[in-house]
């Protein structure tokens, strides 16, 4: 087994965005090197809050602090939606962990070239890669609410678009990562690989993509949006509005309305299929750029929660000095949750600090 790169330190230089990067496209179909994620892995077991699959309803709008008029809670329909990275919990020592986890990945192909790997072991390579640099910088920038800005495909300077990761000697940004894997790969499942931090993106994962998964995984991360608030609304029972992650994605929807209803059709579960039955109007409205984590980026203690000292559905003890959204998205989780077990679908799993 290939195993992981100790830390490499990197000088890195801005490259101008206006060439393409050249990324290695050719692949070994018999290749025998599997690629060490237990880093990846070991930081997404501790640090992914699971939130289960969505309703598909609309979250209420969220009242303001009990001590204030400030609303801290995102204010978007699709608020509870998605799987949440305690950023909160992260320590100086943590945020530099993250950064040379990327900077390790970055250093893989100098020596293992990308093309002595297998199609599925480049993909779910990629995947990580760009998911690293992700987690790395949203946890140096956090506390941060709102990440529209930072992959803003209109935006030269936007971070999404700068060329300052040192793959090998090519400089390449996020862009040229999404870019290269939708040129190289057609399923349309790989555009729910990319973990980019919002409530309103795919979900991150509590594992690493591998070979041997990276399909089941982006499956099952099609499912989860497919059949959430994010990504797909019914509107006037007539249009099916969907998430403008969607039109970012146009490549794979060449036909765009068509390829979309098809598409979501695929991956619908029955009860949503039957309520998109007879729409074929399709528009792209939906968005959340809030960052999916527990405090919606803002950290302030305003007010104390009203569930002071009182147990959720699963008898968990709420801490009573939490924010009333955090609160809220927590109750809401381990009640979904619970009716799940109740249901026999799902195990429950404590986690956050024994809440």
């Amino acid at each position: 087994m290939f195993k992981k790169l100790g830390v490499v330190c990197l000088c890195l230089s801005m490259v101008p965005a206006a060439f393409a990067a050249e990324l290695p496209t050719e692949f070994d179909a018999k290749s025998k090197y599997r690629l060490d994620y237990s880093d990846l892995n070991a930081v997404l077991g501790s640090a992914v809050l699971d939130m289960g699959p969505s309703t598909h309803k609309r979250a209420k709008k969220p009242r303001s602090s009990t001590s204030s008029r400030m609303v801290l809670a995102n204010p978007l329909p699709s608020r509870l939606e998605g799987n949440r990275v305690m950023y909160d919990k992260f320590q100086d020592a943590q945020v530099q962990y993250l950064a040379g986890m990327r900077d390790d990945l970055l250093a893989i192909p100098s020596q293992l070239p990308i093309e002595k790997l297998s199609k599925n072991a480049q993909l779910a390579y990629w995947f990580n890669l760009h998911n690293a640099i992700v987690l790395a910088k949203l946890a140096d920038e956090y506390p941060i609410t709102r990440l529209g800005p930072l992959f803003d495909v209109d935006d030269e300077d936007a971070f999404y678009r700068q060329r300052i990761f040192d793959l090998s000697g090519t400089m390449i940004s996020l862009e040229d990562i999404q870019n290269h894997v939708m040129e190289n790969w057609d399923d349309p499942l790989v555009i729910y690989g990319f973990y980019m931090g919002a409530i309103g993106t795919p979900n991150v994962r509590k594992t690493a993509y591998t070979a041997r998964t990276v399909y089941d995984d982006l499956k099952a991360n099609a499912v989860d949006y497919v059949n959430s608030v994010r990504g797909t609304q019914v509107w006037k029972k007539k249009e099916l509005r969907v998430s403008k992650y969607y039109e970012r994605m146009a490549g794979k929807f060449p036909n765009f309305e068509d390829d979309v209803l098809k598409h979501v059709r695929r991956y619908s579960k029955p009860s949503f299929l039957s309520k998109i039955g007879g729409i074929d109007k399709v528009s792209a409205r939906i968005e959340d750029w809030h960052i999916a984590d527990l405090y919606n980026g803002k950290l302030a203690q305003v007010g104390g929660s009203s569930a002071s000292n009182s147990t959720d559905a699963l008898g968990i003890n709420i801490v009573s000095d939490l924010p009333d959204h955090v609160v809220e998205l927590l109750r809401y989780r381990d009640e979904k949750n619970a009716d799940m077990r109740r249901e026999g679908i799902v195990d429950v799993e404590e986690v956050v600090d024994g809440r």
